[in-house]
Formats: structure tokens, C-alpha cells, sequence
């Protein structure tokens, strides 16, 4: 985070996304390998949804065009590297 609290990478980024579309704040500090669905954060269709146009409208990376099979959505990690690959 830089002096003004706003998040200063990718990761951090997606963290603060993850907040504000689940409502959640005990996101802000999840791992790297914490899974987007299922056991991990827990992302419904609804909120997975708002956290991919979060990230097309934030950084131009349209992550269901461009990752048919989705596997960049496997971890909040995996989806950082795929977002810093493209940007």
C-alpha cells in the first residue's frame, strides 16, 4: 500500500476488488493460493462477474475473451500474473 492506503499492485489491487464486490473485508489479507471459488473466497457466478469487469474496466484485460478454459481464475495469484502479463 503507498502512504495514501491505495494499493500499489496487482495483487494488492484484487485484493481491495475482492472487498468491495463480496462485501468482505477479511479479504484484504488472503495469500497469493487462496482459490477464487469453492472453498477459498467462495465466489458465487454473481460476484465473479463483477470482479472480471472490475478488472476490464481497471486494467483492459478482458479475462473471459482472452482465457476460454479460465484457469487464470484458479487462485487470487494465478489471476494476478495473468492481469500483469497483459498490462
Amino acid at each position: 500500500m503507498t502512504a495514501a492506503g491505495q494499493p500499489t499492485s496487482v495483487m494488492d489491487q484484487l485484493r481491495q476488488m475482492l472487498v468491495q464486490v463480496t462485501g468482505r473485508a477479511e479479504l484484504a489479507d488472503i495469500p497469493a493460493d487462496t482459490a477464487l471459488f469453492s472453498a477459498g473466497v467462495g465466489l458465487d457466478s454473481l460476484a465473479g462477474t463483477l470482479l472480471l469487469r472490475r478488472v476490464q474496466r481497471r486494467y483492459g484485460v478482458d479475462v473471459a475473451a482472452e482465457d476460454l478454459n479460465l484457469d487464470s481464475l484458479e487462485s487470487l495469484g494465478t489471476l494476478a500474473a495473468f492481469i500483469a502479463a497483459r498490462t
